[in-house]
């Protein structure tokens, strides 16, 4: 529970003060009305002691008394009605203010901070309902500490008989006290002490007559008994004199106690005891509009239908209670005056010292003696009869047996002068001063003997109060069980509510005091009922406080209590105090995701705010229960039926909110629906493309809002390029020309719109409940500040569009575009959006009969707030939340700019794998201002590019390429100049060309991508160019495949374009074999193609037709091979071979263009040559990182060593650097499609296939295992020489030999001498040494094996070299050796030239070359026959 002002002591203290009556006659009254008061109220500041006293107990020792209060009530004081009483206690606890919530921090567990709570730290209005409570609470029967103990009679001495009404005051007391049957008030005991006060006017009375009238009651009622208090020093009521005014503190607890204003219910005195007015008094007290019946039911709660007449007080106060008539009329109050009124005027400091001294020397030296007196009496009387009746006692507990409360319920009645009784007394009056041992004492033998005749009434009081007494006595030690024990009686054996809530007001108070919250919150919880809301409800909250003020907290516990409380302060009419239970509840139950529980008290939290007329926390409270923005995580749960409720009255709040507190000087309010994504917030800046007037033309695809999923990077890789080309060096200041900006784009750098070009602003709208919604007049929230530093909001510089309006479904989204279009330059800052909202129609509650339905309108705005990606590269950044900034809605307006129309005619759907297709282009300025500048940035520049002048080659079958031609195949970036005419493009003015597309050698997606870059005439700094976007994506179907080998022929041949030169190099040739075969899907629209011819590109060779083919002889100026046309079906093949020889190109940079045709109809597409040159191209991906810059790029190497320079030569002799491209032609709808598959082979004797297959993997490779030591020692410096496998073609080996030849074995000789001469030739330009062996180790002569099967039967190698077999010879680069060798030969035969081996090295080798072998073995022979004479033809190989 919450602390309150008091200690535990000092309100138990309270609890049970000495109760002290007060008789006033009317003259003493009214000199007390003087100052506003009556005599009740003007001691009422005075009645505790500041100074300790001491009291006697009864074996002579004098206990300390400290701080003792006595209270003072009038004599006739009744305690209200039970309809009264309740409505008192109402009123108290609605109209106590409270002071504001202190943050506590709560160390909750399973969490590993505290909470921050704002917790009331005191509850004075459940402070205050306890001291109404134990004020109107009527004396019992079976205790004394509410029985007046004494009573003082007051007189004026400006009465006519002051001696005279004291004794018949007296006497009206003594007929009270003693009338039969006994009536209120009650008294302590029959002879009660009599005090006899006499008051003295300092201005209107004479001090020596009062003095006088003073001796006299002193010596009838004893000095002792007796007093003289003067007052009124002061003539008037002075109001300027500035005194404390110590009574309004007790007479506002009093008039909340009274409503009468006086300090009773019914007359103070007299005869006149008029009844208690209740019909002044409301049924119920009220907060604000009570006439909506639909009260919030707490989710808890059971579903029953409410009663019909609602119980709002705590309990029972009272059985009502008859006063005599017979009274005679003594005063007749008059009503005091409400408001506020100044107390004491007609008193000084020196009156109120004296009504001090009257109050201390009343109970020094009268009252105090007076109970020592008392005690000492009841002790002898109940140690006289406890003697006699303990026998009897015993007997009965003996036969009786120990019974439990529950069973019996019979009551006791005990006459007054009972020991029991006079026990209790004993008790009572030794606790009320303060002699809390022998009270225990007392409580504890009376406890025992109610227990023993079963009064469970009595003894439960006793019990209660022996627990109290042992806790004043000492807190440390007492027993707690009987607190509970007597709580128990009174609530399940004796039925009396009251009692037990006073016992529960006091156990708790002890419990708390010794830290045990656990026990008070369940002595709190025992007492809530479905019969009293209010009683409930401050039981539940205090039960909420000892929770959260336990040593170990437990706030889930405290939220839920606190809850129950609010609802039901809410059932009892307390809407404040409901309002501020639930938003202490709520703290806890924040952020937990408890979507039911924060729904049902945010409805509450309106609920009763709108009530109270506190529009802006209902509208708070409905603001937090209708936004779903804080619920992404768990979305409302509610049904339809329930949101309807919500968003209505969220609706209705907000208008009356709107009209009636909202300064309409600050704008719009904020509205919770619909959700608006800030950071899905898109701007697309400048005109879009306008679509084509002509029919089969389309507009550049550009960005717009409806494109998809946008590949940023890709763009911004392409204008990078460009802006590389344009700046000539890369600058690290690259930052990308947004067009469309959102938030997967880079928004650090404020956006630019021209003037007169139209800004559109798309937003997306989202419904999260279950229930559909209108929205209206839709326009953005926007400031304009020109560039004459004006600031204006809405100004008319920028046009505007309002979206008008649209139904928004139950989870729909829309997405709103609004139009912003400035007439001048500037900056324009978007802040929000701004619209109406709306139920729809059939939403809306049926209107009465006569009535139409109209939906409340409501206008409000949203915030739109965008941030950048959370920033993580630093330290800082890594440790907090740091958020890029987005300038995305901050858009500069700049000066006119020039503008790019680009349309495209026949652009393709679909093509076939290597399909050539071209599409017209028109390129046109619709700007104001000319272009200077125009480029185009192309993403696959081996598949697309544009051409603008037409570009054909000679009709030739080899040509070398001009450098301008040849330039296609060095193109090094992605970006492509456009020309312009007289060097500006002017506005209207229009390029048209040709767009060129090779589709892929892969089926898929073909994309695309062109990005044109314009730069407007005459225009510098930030946004000098635009650019302008083209995307499309093309379905590529399979066609053809290829598979490409080149084979080293041993033949020679000289070099083509040189044949008849003398000092034409000669070199060896290749073949190349080309496998195609038909790879289309079966259903493809292209089932069937047709091969056309082939052509090839390279720096040295060239492709000519072997003379086997149809034409039987190659005619180099002949351009086609006639009807070879080869026809492929779906899965059909062909197989060509064309022979490969060296052209002589004297520039590097040009290369050699040689081209097959098998048939007359040739190719329509003048640029396909260009495609094939394409294939050279070898750029970065478009996404990859560029190379890092190498650290010796700077730096000039030394010049190249004689072994670099052979290596060279070597790799240049084995080099084919050709591309090889197969034409074909096709048939799809109707229309010959062409095309062309291109293969790049970059060595002699290496092959390639396309569409390369792609690796599939059956199943993990094993991997090696892990070597710590190598197995093998790292090799040194690798030499830059070529391996010997790219050795073995260096040199070549002809031979001039006799065709046949006869020779006359049998007359001329045995001996036949066979001379021929072997040429070798250098194919490189490297100079070789070779050795020449014609006798080779392995071979014997002896034998008829031979390595060459080119005759049958084989020739033979039985020749005898004459000289010497083993000859070397030094090759200079690219000539000639002729080698003289004469055989013998023995017996007529064919016999093989080519027996021998040939190895070769370079000159300028190293120690650790070796020779390599060489391919050249000749498949000659000679045939020598029996001959007459002797025939002497040649024949040269």
């Amino acid at each position: 529970m919450a602390q309150c002002k008091l200690s535990p002591h000092e309100f138990i203290q309270n609890a049970f003060a000495p109760q002290i009556a007060i008789l006033c006659s009317e003259d003493a009254d009214n000199l007390c009305l003087k100052n506003n008061l009556r005599f009740v109220e003007l001691i009422q500041p005075f009645c505790r002691l500041n100074n300790e006293t001491r009291i006697a107990d009864p074996a002579g020792n004098t206990v300390p008394i400290r701080n003792l209060r006595v209270v003072f009530e009038d004599m006739n004081r009744r305690p209200p009605q039970p309809t009264l009483g309740k409505k008192l206690l109402n009123e108290v606890v609605g109209t106590t203010p409270w002071d504001r919530p202190v943050t506590k921090t709560i160390s909750a567990s399973g969490t590993r901070s505290g909470l921050e709570l704002e917790l009331q730290s005191t509850t004075p209005w459940f402070e205050a309902w306890r001291d109404t409570f134990l004020h109107v609470q009527y004396p019992s029967d079976h205790e004394f500490t509410k029985h007046y103990i004494a009573c003082i009679v007051v007189v004026a001495s400006t009465s006519e008989n002051p001696m005279d009404q004291l004794n018949r005051l007296s006497q009206y007391q003594h007929q009270q006290q003693h009338q039969t049957p006994a009536r209120f008030p009650k008294w302590f005991s029959p002879n009660i002490l009599k005090y006899y006060l006499l008051i003295h006017d300092v201005t209107l009375g004479d001090l020596t007559k009062s003095e006088q009238i003073f001796e006299q009651m002193c010596s009838m009622y004893g000095s002792n008994n007796c007093h003289l208090l003067q007052i009124n020093s002061r003539a008037t009521d002075q109001m300027d004199v500035h005194l404390p005014d110590p009574w309004t503190q007790f007479l506002i607890q009093r008039a909340s106690i009274d409503p009468s204003g006086g300090s009773s219910s019914e007359a103070s005195s007299g005869t006149g005891t008029p009844r208690e007015d209740v019909s002044c008094l409301p049924s119920r007290v009220t907060e604000g509009d009570t006439t909506d019946c639909c009260e919030p039911i707490h989710p808890l709660s059971p579903t029953l239908s409410p009663p019909t007449e609602e119980k709002n007080g705590t309990f029972d106060v009272m059985p009502a209670v008859e006063i005599s008539s017979d009274v005679p009329v003594m005063v007749n109050k008059p009503t005091l005056p409400t408001g506020t009124t100044h107390h004491g005027g007609c008193l000084t400091s020196s009156d109120v010292d004296r009504i001090r001294i009257f109050v201390h020397e009343f109970c020094v030296r009268s009252l105090i003696p007076h109970v020592e007196r008392q005690i000492r009496y009841l002790n002898e009387v109940v140690t006289n009869r406890s003697r006699s009746k303990s026998l009897l006692s015993a007997t009965r507990r003996w036969l009786g047996g120990n019974k439990s409360p529950g069973a019996a319920t019979n009551s006791v009645i005990y006459s007054p002068e009972a020991t029991e009784l006079q026990t209790r007394r004993l008790g009572d009056l030794c606790f009320m001063f303060g002699l809390y041992e022998l009270a225990y004492n007392s409580f504890h033998t009376a406890k025992n003997d109610f227990k023993s005749d079963q009064a469970w009434l009595y003894f439960a009081g006793a019990q209660e109060m022996a627990a109290l007494a042992a806790f004043m006595h000492n807190s440390a030690d007492y027993p707690k069980r009987y607190l509970e024990s007597s709580l128990q009686t009174y609530l399940n054996v004796c039925k009396v509510y009251n009692f037990a809530i006073r016992s529960t007001l006091l156990s708790t108070e002890v419990l708390k005091h010794c830290g045990e919250y656990g026990e008070a919150a369940m002595m709190f919880i025992k007492l809530t009922s479905e019969e009293s809301d209010l009683l409930s409800a401050l039981m539940l909250e205090q039960a909420a406080h000892c929770f959260i003020n336990a040593k170990r907290p437990l706030p889930r516990k405290y939220a839920f209590h606190m809850t129950l409380a609010g609802h039901r302060f809410g059932k009892a009419g307390q809407r404040s105090h409901s309002l501020r239970a639930y938003k202490q509840a709520f703290q806890i139950y924040a952020t937990r995701g408890w979507v039911l529980a924060e729904d049902h008290i945010h409805f509450t939290l309106g609920k009763q705010a709108h009530h109270l007329k506190q529009l802006t926390e209902g509208l708070t409270a409905y603001n937090s229960l209708v936004d779903q923005r804080t619920k992404q995580a768990a979305p409302s749960q509610q049904s339809p039926t329930q949101q309807m409720t919500y968003i209505r009255e969220f609706i209705n709040t907000y208008h009356q909110y709107i009209q009636q507190e909202w300064d309409p000087a600050s704008g719009l309010p904020c509205l919770p629906l619909p959700l608006i994504d800030s950071q899905a917030t898109s701007i697309l800046l400048g005109s879009p493309q306008e679509a084509p007037t002509s029919p089969g033309w389309t507009a550049a695809s550009h960005v717009s809002l409806d494109s998809g999923a946008i590949a940023n990077e890709r763009w911004f890789a392409l204008e990078r390029d460009l802006y590389l080309e344009t700046q000539g060096s890369p600058s690290m200041a690259f930052r990308p020309n947004l067009q469309l900006l959102n938030k997967d784009t880079p928004n650090t750098q404020s956006p630019m719109v021209p003037v007169n070009e139209p800004l559109l602003v798309e937003l997306i709208m989202s419904n999260p409940l279950a229930v559909s919604l209108m929205i209206t007049d839709v326009q953005l929230v926007f400031s304009f500040k020109a560039t004459s530093d004006q600031e204006m909001s809405g100004d008319p510089s920028v046009k505007h569009s309002m979206f008008k309006g649209f139904n928004l479904p139950a989870g729909a989204q829309e997405k709103v575009r609004l139009e912003l279009y400035p007439t001048c330059t500037g900056l324009i800052l978007i802040t929000g959006v701004q619209y109406k909202l709306s139920l729809t129609p059939d939403l809306v509650a049926a209107p009465p009969p006569g009535s139409t339905a109209v939906p409340v309108v409501i206008e409000g705005q949203q915030a739109i707030e965008v941030k950048g990606p959370r920033l993580n590269s630093t330290s800082a950044e890594k440790c907090n939340v740091v958020y890029a900034s987005d300038k995305r809605l901050e858009i500069t307006v700049v000066p006119p700019l020039a503008r790019l129309s680009v349309i495209f005619s026949n652009l393709p759907h679909i093509l076939s794998c290597g399909e050539l297709h071209s599409a017209d282009v028109a390129i046109t300025n619709t700007g104001p201002c000319a272009i200077s500048k125009l480029l185009l940035a192309i993403s696959d520049p081996n598949h697309i590019y544009l051409s603008t002048t037409e570009a054909k080659l000679e009709d030739k079958h080899v040509l070398t390429l001009k450098e301008s031609e040849s330039a296609e195949s060095r193109v090094t970036r992605r970006v492509q100049p456009i020309t312009l005419p007289d060097g500006v493009l002017k506005p209207g003015g229009t390029i048209r060309g040709k767009l060129w597309l090779h589709a892929p050698s892969l089926p898929g997606a073909f994309d695309v991508e062109l990005l044109f870059y314009l730069e407007t005439e005459n225009t510098t700094g930030k946004g000098r160019y635009r650019l302008l976007r083209h995307f499309t994506s093309v379905y590529v179907e399979r066609s053809l495949s290829l598979k490409v080998s080149s084979l080293i022929s041993q033949t020679l041949d000289k070099s083509l374009s040189n044949q008849n030169s003398e000092e034409a190099k000669n070199t060896h040739t290749a073949n190349v074999v080309v496998e195609a075969v038909n790879n289309s899907e079966v259903d493809s629209a292209c089932g069937t193609y047709t091969v056309m011819g082939v052509s090839s590109n390279s720096k040295k060779w060239a492709i000519i037709p072997h003379s086997t083919l149809p034409d039987n002889s190659y005619n180099p100026g002949c351009p086609t091979i006639l009807n070879s046309e080869q026809v492929l079906g779906y899965g059909e093949s062909c197989h060509l071979c064309v022979k490969c020889i060296q052209q002589q190109n004297p520039t590097a940079k040009n290369l050699v263009f040689s081209r097959i045709p098998f048939s007359k109809n040739q190719i329509p597409m003048t640029s396909w040559w260009r495609f094939t040159l394409r294939e050279r191209i070898k750029l970065l991906e478009l996404l990859a990182d560029p190379p890092p810059p190498s650290p010796a790029a700077d730096h000039i190497p030394p010049p190249p060593t004689q072994t670099q320079k052979d290596a060279e030569y070597i790799l240049s002799a084995n080099s084919l650097d050709m591309v090889l491209t197969v034409l074909w032609k096709g048939e799809r709808g109707g229309h010959t499609i062409w095309g062309q598959h291109s293969i790049y082979l970059e060595n002699l004797g290496s092959s390639a296939s396309i569409p390369q297959s792609p690796v599939i993997l059956t199943g993990e490779e094993e991997k090696p295992p892990i070597r710590i030591i190598p197995e093998t020692p790292p090799s040194p410096i690798q030499s830059p020489i070529p391996p010997p496998t790219q050795q073995k073609h260096l040199v070549k080996v002809s031979a001039d030999f006799p065709q046949g030849m006869e020779h006359d074995f049998l007359t001329n000789s045995r001996l036949c001498c066979l001379e021929f001469v072997l040429f070798l030739y250098n194919c490189s330009a490297c100079q070789l040494s070779a050795h020449l062996n014609l006798c080779p180790e392995g071979i014997s002569n002896s034998n008829g094996n031979s390595s060459s099967h080119m005759y049958s039967p084989q020739a033979s190698t039985r020749l005898l070299y004459v000289g010497g077999t083993v000859r070397k010879i030094s090759l200079v680069p690219w000539g000639c050796s002729k080698v003289p060798v004469r055989a013998l030969v023995t017996t007529p035969g064919t016999y093989s030239l080519g027996n021998f081996t040939l190895t070769a090295l370079r000159s300028h080798a190293t120690v650790s070359e070796s020779p390599v072998v060489q391919a050249c073995q000749l498949q000659t022979a000679v045939t020598v026959r029996q001959a007459v004479r002797v025939d002497h033809h040649h024949h040269n190989t």
